[in-house]
């Protein structure tokens, strides 16, 4: 069953404009790095080494790092991760700039970045559009790049969720939990997408379904609703409401997104419905999602993908290229999945 069979509900945009930059140096009073967890890195494909001091080749580096949010839970622990690591070794400055979500905006930070004389970017840009200009300002100033996914960055290798994969673990994880819970009922899938983030991250939405898919073979293609988003809970919320109405009352309805947040979105909108049966699996693993996790029934647990150490890992890549060392074009996290009685949650 390909997936142009399947419906979707539209993704409305949100205006923003005029969003100033913000250039924080240097990385004060953060802790040590975070050390890796056996369990996830040992699922990475391929393996990279966490950064140490062995990577300090020359006595200092300065490295540009632009960021879709620095509120955002997720971006919160990635931007932590990639700072405390940065500290840790002790020879690497990080430039930071904030372009929330506005595409011309992170354009003109790798511009202020590349004037403040940066040795290499990392870049967790999320709207794919406007990658390639990104990609070409790199290369005319000849420094290297790494993107953390985020959006693809052609040319430069990239780190973050091994998408598809980690989406499929993710999409058989709550759709067994619905055949255990509700045995003689076939649900609908609704899925979280982000087009605007490009083909890699549509992955996480084409892994999910075909993880429910492996599930339930016989799953019609009327009950797969692909709920398109910017990546935010307010758009995922929004459009969810309008997705859930075509859903007969009394089905059983599994939400998944492409992180937390949406994932977090679409929960809201179905209680917002009164559905009764839908079951949630987060995805991502950052604070806001172990929180739904600890306090919502209808929360299986999340799919666990370690942000911190996407940070350490974009830390790796970037200065092995500095210093002349082969990167993998891909560097990818599976992950686990935890629930309320896994430690790594905090739930009470």
């Amino acid at each position: 069953m390909s997936k142009k069979n399947n419906r979707h509900i539209g993704l409305r945009l949100m205006s923003i404009t005029g969003v100033a930059t913000t250039l924080v140096l240097g990385a004060p009073g953060l802790s040590s790095a975070t050390a890796r967890s056996t369990g996830v890195e040992a699922a990475m494909t391929p393996p990279i080494p966490a950064p140490t001091k062995a990577l300090c080749k020359k006595a200092s580096y300065k490295l540009g790092y632009d960021v879709f949010s620095e509120s955002q839970p997720f971006a919160v622990t990635v931007s932590q991760g990639l700072k405390n690591a940065a500290k840790s070794i002790g020879c690497v400055t990080i430039l930071t700039t904030t372009d929330n979500l506005n595409g011309p905006v992170a354009i003109g930070n790798l511009k202020t970045l590349l004037n403040e004389g940066i040795q290499g970017f990392v870049d967790f840009q999320v709207l794919a559009a406007f990658q390639p200009p990104i990609t070409k300002l790199l290369a005319n100033a000849k420094i290297p790049g790494v993107a953390i996914v985020g959006a693809n960055l052609p040319g430069s290798p990239d780190v973050g969720a091994d998408n598809y994969n980690s989406s499929y673990n993710d999409g058989v994880y709550l759709a067994k939990q619905s055949k255990a819970r509700f045995p003689s009922q076939v649900p609908y899938v609704l899925g979280g997408a982000e087009p605007t983030s490009g083909a890699l991250i549509m992955e996480r939405y084409n892994g999910a379904v075909a993880g429910e898919k492996s599930v339930f073979p016989g799953l019609p293609a009327s009950h797969i609703v692909e709920v398109q988003n910017d990546g935010t809970a307010t758009t995922a919320y929004n459009n969810t409401l309008s997705a859930l109405s075509t859903v007969p009352s009394g089905s059983v309805v599994l939400l998944t997104g492409v992180n937390d947040e949406v994932t977090g979105g679409m929960a809201h909108a179905a209680q917002t419905r009164h559905v009764k049966n839908y079951l949630v699996n987060s995805y991502g693993g950052d604070s806001y999602g172990f929180n739904q996790v600890c306090t919502s029934s209808h929360y299986v647990g999340a799919w666990y993908l370690e942000p911190a150490v996407w940070g350490q890992d974009a830390l790796t890549a970037i200065l092995d290229q500095i210093n002349g060392v082969k990167v993998p074009g891909t560097i990818g996290v599976i992950g686990e999945e935890v629930t309320k009685t896994t430690p790594i949650t905090g739930c009470k």
